[in-house]
């Protein structure tokens, strides 16, 4: 079973190395859109209130 595996990781590791590369890359587009949101909610125990 092992061997199978470590086989099949062997043969396809460009297809690995693809999938783990377009995944980091979503992974990424998506923290930067939530990053440059404007439209954030604050939490109302951390909101500052003068009065």
């Amino acid at each position: 079973m092992m061997q199978e595996i470590t086989h099949w990781l062997t043969e396809n590791e460009s297809v690995l190395a693809v999938l783990v590369t377009v995944g980091v890359a979503v992974l990424l587009v998506c923290c930067l859109g939530c990053t440059r949101c404007g439209c954030r909610e604050k939490d109302e125990l951390f909101h500052r209130h003068d009065t």
